[in-house]
């Protein structure tokens, strides 16, 4: 019993790692510099914090719609677990087609489904009253007056409801921030913030109305210059931006090469934080957050080629205990002949997996 209750203990102290800190920047503020040592708060391992670790997550988190293979999802928000419901309810856009070079911009609608567990099976239910929207991303927040939880969804404007079930209407004087928005709601001061694609600009507003600019998006290199995060790490995308216990920034992206073939090892994600949400910064040389391969309940382990629309989902207690994404479920390592690894999901079927987060 002795033996048991210090392993437990052991899992639940934070992960410390034999590099080398000045200061928490150095430890990708996803932990703290202590004597000189980075002590990372889980889920985030490695030398500098920096890349998010996996465990085994339920067979089901393969394909969250695995209905019909005909169509294809390409990921969106989890909300939950309701207050009223207990569930947890996603948000994903549905394509016309299975494959077929670009077919991922000709959405239908967007799906929503629901579960009991955050990795599934989810139930498809009926299409929520929502206008179509390529990369739909999701916020909920307490209303300041009551308290309550606002749920709102982002893909043409700004809709909200009052559930995660709907009815969804226009938030009125509600406008968003750009295209393949990431909207994040800051606890500490009562303000949202907001960037969009290509992750270039942060915007602010104290009630999703105007929008004011609030910073560039500038990273400070090796050299000490500030250069444009888009440029010091180019071919970055579909932002989630969050702010963590202590208050600092942080977006990771989906970020794609030019490779080829080897497509498992392909250039995959991106991730740059703030201590402020003006002063951005990455490591050097740059870590990947999310990484290819995922092992399941079942025994199986899934490789994929391209892992995009990072969604994170924090608890009630505001620790991220899983990512689900865009995943391309059928190009190999060897890709898709003359193509890059990226562009095979254009090709092929793809769909939104959940991957279970080392807490």
């Amino acid at each position: 019993k002795m033996a048991t209750k210090l392993f437990l203990l052991l899992l639940l102290l934070p992960v410390v790692v034999t590099s080398t800190c000045n200061t928490d920047i150095d430890c990708s503020l996803n932990g703290v510099c202590t004597s000189g040592v980075c002590v990372c708060d889980k889920p985030w391992k490695g030398e500098s914090c920096g890349v998010l670790g996996y465990k085994v997550t339920s067979a089901s988190g393969k394909d969250l719609f695995p209905i019909n293979r005909t169509h294809k999802t390409w990921n969106g928000p989890i909300i939950g677990p309701d207050e009223s419901d207990g569930l947890f309810h996603i948000y994903v856009p549905y394509y016309i087609n299975a494959t077929g070079v670009k077919s991922l911009f000709r959405v239908e609608y967007v799906m929503h489904g629901f579960a009991k567990n955050i990795e599934g099976p989810y139930t498809w239910g009926e299409r929520p009253n929502l206008q179509g929207g390529i990369n739909p991303a999701g916020l909920a927040f307490p209303n300041k007056s009551t308290g309550k939880t606002v749920y709102t969804l982002w893909n043409a404007g700004i809709q909200y409801s009052d559930s995660p079930n709907g009815p969804w209407a226009p938030l009125p004087g509600g406008r968003g921030c750009g295209g393949n928005p990431a909207p994040v709601y800051n606890p500490h001061n009562g303000m949202f913030y907001c960037t969009s694609q290509h992750t270039t600009e942060i915007f602010s507003s104290s009630h999703l109305g105007d929008w004011t600019k609030f910073s560039d998006i500038n990273v400070t290199a090796a050299n000490g210059s500030n250069v444009p995060y888009s440029q010091y790490m180019p071919a970055v995308e579909d932002p989630f931006m969050w702010v963590d216990k202590r208050g600092n920034f942080h977006i990771i992206n989906h970020r794609y090469g030019k490779e080829q073939t080897h497509c498992y090892n392909s250039t995959l994600s991106a991730h740059t934080f703030s201590p402020d949400g003006k002063s951005w910064h990455v490591i050097s040389p740059p870590v990947e957050p999310y990484s290819h391969t995922v092992q399941y309940d079942d025994g199986t382990s899934k490789t994929f080629v391209a892992l995009e629309r990072p969604n994170i989902h924090f608890n009630g207690s505001g620790v991220m205990t899983h990512i689900n994404l865009a995943a391309d479920l059928t190009t190999t390592d060897a890709g898709c002949g003359s193509n890059s690894c990226d562009y095979c999901k254009f090709l092929n079927h793809c769909g939104t997996v959940i991957i279970a987060l080392d807490v």
